[in-house]
């Protein structure tokens, strides 16, 4: 047991591992058959599906063959589920495999109708109940493959095990005979007391006996080899192997049939290899005159017994079911509507076909069988559910003469071989397929058959028919509905209804004149009639009304004195299509009318029975028109305040009806409901509430929930903490802060005026950070549609300007004036540029105010004019270097006469771009560089930049200038101030940035500079220079620049610390070059 325990495990485990991953039934088919014949209970073979309870459940019946018939249908829903499982596991799913739907009639018909269908569904995965069928719950993306393999091989397995089991050569049936009695008994259970035995040729499948076909029992004609050389003959046959499994099987012909295998009323006389019929002569003619047919290769065939005269019994033939004799045109009995060559009914009672043994379906029109998947009839191409079509009605006479085949005036259906009466038919009265090609005329004949045809039976002359009652008064209405019909197609062409044309014809009579002159020429007589009769009869019904009559109505042939109302025209014609053109039944039909008009009017409020009158006759009779008529003096004022120039009046909140206030914010404001409108009202209502009308009526609109319509109608601002409606606060697109309007606009018009434009930002969480060009254009876009609704026009021109400017930075022909700091765009190539704002000159290259002395020569050269020649330059000193060498911005290349001393970290006023003094490097929070690990502010500085060089002593930084040949100053100049540093600084003091002197102690032999700005002036000749300081590190400050700047510092074996940083800095200096945006101006 051990043994079968472990081949069965390793079965499954390959079968499940190929349907895994391939999901084809065809390659796991093998060992599927080899698991059915483990002999394991059910139990226990099967892990998965409770195999045993679904065997159980779907097994009813008291004998064997009606639980093989359970069992059968149970196999059938199992090769259902087993194609759900395939699906599911296959590479190429299908595109809806995530549901079943429960209207599938092959679902219904299979999984659904046996007990344990759905839980095997589930197991699948299909665990979400839909209200039309099964799904996977919406979290699940994919199937489990692996799950599903295991139980769709369970699936296979039950279902391959009942497949031989019902075949009975199942190997151990009696797993299944344990569970279910009934298996192991034949037939209905006797009756005590009564011996029954069963005779074993009964139990034997028919024709094996006797030697006949193995379905119908009759003359066998085929063999068929692949199904076991199985007999049939050629009806069963034809049956039997059109379906698409056996369709491709070969049989063997055991010999010729005597008759013709179409009509099956004369003897063979040729044999088609082609299409493998045999044929008479006349079917062979209709048959191979077709197109795809005429090619066909025939042999003839001499009949082996001799030939008998064909008697007038072949004329005919009797069905075997009902045993009505039928002429031998007719394929359908015409009594119980089977084929002709349908079989002889069995003998016991017929088992209702279950849905899942239909393989094939016949046509009811051309009594062709399909194979299950088709949806049209192979031959006459109908629908698989259309009905057959009515038959002409085929009366047989005993003279009516049968008119020899091929007459003139009848024609043979190729497709049913039915005979129609009717030669200009253009379709088969039976099958309703269009007739062939009508025959060549007679100078081109159809070929004749090969064959000889046989000859045709004798008739006798018979009488003619007498023609039909039934058939001559159903003619003669089809002759008037179509007489009609043009009538009504004539008539609405004219723009005349159907039930006029009708309606005049029945009056008209036999009248030569056609409907649509009557209705032009007559109608309106009639019409008239009908309202002067309609008007004395009405007459005389208001008499009666008053109480002087009381029959009026009912007889319209009285007259009254005095005038009536009048009928329109449009209501007596309504009344007379009604009445079918009778004039007494019209003015009785306008009389109804009237009154129940005049009482729906009465009841709507419009007491005046005279004006309820003639408002019904200006509108022709209609109540909704004579409404508007009545109407329209009521809407008289309403009309004239809408059109009216006046004002609207506003809406009186404190009213005492209620629902009038309700009723004017509905129509004025168009709330959504009357709830938000009763809300509304509520809240105007409150007692101190400072809301307004707009402002609560927006609100609504937008919410139903009183406490979230407070907090919107109240929103505190963050800057003056006054308490406003949602409507009147302002917002930024950047962020989720909200501001009152009046601090908005405060806001942004200080910082117009008085800040940069980088400035103008969110005034709650100072957002959005705008160095980014890209955010700063999209930022902007729509700053600017909410400034220009709030800032006044001179502040937001001003806004413009700034805006244009920020933009004309990055133009490298833009320039700053160096006296009024305003910019402009320069395209000139001249180096004295006049500033558009303050009409003063400076150099275009140097940026320093423009001087006589400058025209003709270059920057450098008039740098150095101006320390040989001009005094108050002499007297600066190093000062004024460190003033004219100062910093300029990187980004829009704005001067400051500043010195770089102090914080490196330098803000520009114009762009607000921040960056080192003293390399040009940006300083940032978010770095760029993949190995930096710093996250505050903060810049990557070069080697000799002054953010490092500043922390050398002056005589390190001369060593490093003697040692490369820079002379450098450190004496005073004459005239300077003792004691005290002059260079400019920019200094925070109060929040705001001023320019200042340096005002620190000097030190002797430091050019009368501090400490700090002869260090600056030190380094600038070091830049100015292009110096590398490198050479003068020492091994720990060698050590630290490489690991700063990422170079490899790993020691070499036996190398001692002299090699080590010597190798170290010349790997240093070859590897890392200077900075490249280090000012170098000497």
């Amino acid at each position: 047991m051990a043994n079968l325990s472990s081949q069965l495990e390793e079965l499954r485990g390959e079968a499940e591992a190929v349907l895994s991953s391939t999901g084809s039934a065809q390659e796991v088919k093998k060992d599927v058959l080899l698991m059915a014949n483990i002999p394991f209970p059910l139990s226990a073979k099967y892990h998965h599906i409770a195999a045993e309870n679904m065997v159980t459940e779907n097994s009813m019946g008291g004998n064997r063959q009606e639980t093989m018939a359970c069992l059968q249908r149970l196999s059938t829903a199992l090769n259902i589920l087993e194609k759900y499982g395939c699906n599911l596991t296959s590479p190429n799913r299908p595109k809806y495999w995530r549901s079943v739907k429960h209207n599938n009639p092959v679902f219904r018909a299979t999984v659904d109708a046996i007990k344990g269908g759905r839980a095997v569904l589930c197991l699948y995965g299909y665990s979400n109940q839909q209200p039309d069928g099964l799904s996977f719950p919406d979290n699940v993306m994919e199937p489990d493959v692996e799950k599903v393999a295991a139980v769709t091989l369970e699936v296979m397995t039950l279902r391959m095990e009942l497949e031989m089991l019902s075949k009975e050569t199942h190997p151990h049936p009696e797993f299944f005979e344990r569970i279910i009695p009934s298996l192991s008994q034949q037939g209905t259970p006797p009756e005590q007391g009564e011996d029954v035995s069963v005779p074993d040729e009964l139990l034997a499948p028919r024709g094996e006996e006797t030697g006949g076909c193995s379905l119908c029992g009759g003359a066998p004609s085929l063999l068929c080899p692949p199904c076991g050389s199985i007999p049939f003959c050629e009806s069963c046959d034809l049956v039997f192997h059109r379906h698409p499994s056996r369709a491709n099987h070969k049989r063997e012909r055991t010999q010729a049939p005597e008759n013709c295998t179409i009509c099956c009323a004369f003897p063979v006389s040729a044999h088609c290899s082609t299409c493998g019929q045999w044929l008479c002569s006349e079917c062979d003619r209709l048959y191979h005159s077709h197109p795809g047919q005429a090619g066909h290769s025939r042999t003839a065939v001499t009949s082996a017994t001799p030939k008998r005269a064909i008697s007038a019994s072949l004329s005919s033939w009797q069905c075997v079911h009902c045993t009505t004799v039928n002429e031998v045109q007719a394929v359908l009995c015409v009594s119980c509507d089977r084929p002709r060559l349908a079989s002889t009914p069995s003998a016991g009672p017929e088992e209702p076909l279950q849905p899942s043994t239909i393989t094939e379906w016949q046509c009811k029109s051309c009594t062709v069988v399909n194979a299950g998947s088709s949806v049209l009839c192979e031959v006459c191409e109908r629908p698989r559910l259309a009905t057959r079509p009515p038959p002409t009605p085929i009366r047989p006479s005993p003279h009516l003469p049968e008119l020899p085949r091929g007459t003139d005036t009848q024609w043979v259906c190729q497709f049913c071989t039915y005979v129609n009466s009717t030669l200009s038919s253009p379709v088969c009265e039976m099958c309703d397929l269009p007739r062939p090609d009508p025959a060549p005329l007679p100078h081109k004949p159809l070929p004749p058959s090969p064959i000889k045809d046989v000859p045709l039976p004798p008739v006798k002359p018979q009488t003619p028919p007498t023609e039909d009652p039934d058939l001559k008064r159903q003619k003669l209405m089809r002759e008037e509905g179509l007489k009609l019909i043009q009538l009504i197609r004539e008539g609405e062409k004219e723009g005349v209804s159907p039930e006029e044309v009708y309606t005049s014809v029945r009056i008209s009579g036999g009248n030569t004149v056609t409907p649509c002159d009557w209705l032009k020429s007559e109608l309106p007589h009639h019409l008239d009639e009908i309202c002067a009769r309609a008007a004395s009869v009405q007459q005389d019904y208001k008499m009666g009304h008053s109480g002087n009559s009381g029959a009026g109505e009912d007889r319209p042939g009285l007259a009254a004195q005095g005038g009536g109302v009048q009928v329109s025209r449009a209501g007596a014609k309504q009344a007379w299509l009604s009445a079918g053109g009778d004039t007494e039944k019209a003015v009785r039909q306008v009389l109804r009318d009237r009154r129940a008009k005049v009482r729906e009017l009465a009841s709507l409020g419009f007491s005046d029975l005279a004006r309820c009158e003639e408002a019904l006759r200006l509108s022709g009779g209609e109540v909704r028109g004579a409404l508007s008529l009545l109407q329209r003096p009521l809407l008289e004022p309403f009309h004239q305040r809408l059109w009216s120039d006046e004002p609207e009046p506003s809406i009186d909140i404190s009213h005492p009806d209620k629902q009038r206030v309700c009723r004017r914010l509905l129509a004025v404001y168009e709330l959504p409901s009357w709830g938000r409108c009763e809300l509304a009202l509520s809240l105007l209502q409150d007692p101190g509430a400072p809301y307004t009308l707009e402002d609560v009526v927006q609100a609504v609109r937008e919410s139903h929930d009183r406490d979230f319509i407070r907090r919107v109608l109240a929103k505190e601002c963050p800057i003056c903490l006054s308490l406003y409606p949602h409507s009147k606060m302002q917002s930024l697109t950047s962020c989720q802060c909200s501001v009152c309007c009046d601090c908005f606009q405060q806001h942004f018009t200080i910082a117009v005026r008085d800040k940069h434009i980088r400035d103008m930002v969110c005034p709650v969480c100072w957002e959005p950070d705008i160095n980014d060009p890209e955010h700063l254009n999209n930022y902007f876009s729509t700053l600017d549609i909410q400034l220009r609704e709030c800032l006044e026009p001179e502040v937001y021109e001003l806004f413009h300007k700034k805006l244009t400017e920020q933009a004309l930075i990055k133009d490298p022909k833009f320039l700053w004036c160096s006296h009024c700091s305003y910019g402009f765009i320069y395209d000139g190539d001249q180096l004295k540029v006049t500033c558009f704002q303050c009409r003063n000159s400076f150099c275009a290259q140097c940026k320093k105010p423009w001087e006589s002395q400058h025209a003709g020569l270059s920057c450098e050269q008039f740098q150095s004019w101006k320390r040989e020649n001009d005094p108050e330059y002499q007297r600066q000193g190093l000062a004024g270097y460190l003033r004219d060498n100062g910093i300029i911005c990187p980004n829009c290349r704005f001067q400051y006469a500043l010195s770089k001393g102090g914080c490196m970290h330098f803000s520009c006023s114009q762009c607000r771009y921040q960056f080192c003094s003293g390399c040009n490097n940006p300083f940032h929070t978010t770095c760029t560089v993949a190995q930096c690990s710093v996250t505050g502010l903060h810049a990557h500085h070069p080697r000799d930049c002054l953010f490092y060089l500043r922390d050398w002593e002056p005589p390190r930084l001369q060593a490093l200038l003697q040692k490369n040949g820079v002379a450098f100053n450190t004496d005073p100049p004459h005239g300077t101030q003792a004691g005290v540093c002059g260079v400019m600084e920019q200094k925070d003091e109060g929040g705001r940035q001023v320019d200042s002197p340096c005002g620190a102690q000097t030190q002797p032999g430091q050019a009368g500079l501090c400490e700090k700005h002869y260090r600056e002036y030190l380094v600038s000749l070091i830049n100015g220079h292009s110096i590398d300081p490198a050479p003068l590190f020492t091994a720990n400050e060698v050590a630290v620049a490489c690991r700063r700047y990422q170079v490899d510092d790993r020691r070499g074996e036996n190398e001692d610390d002299r090699a080590y940083y010597s190798r170290l800095l010349r790997k240093l200096i070859e590897e890392v070059p200077l900075g490249d945006k280090v000012p170098r101006k000497k």
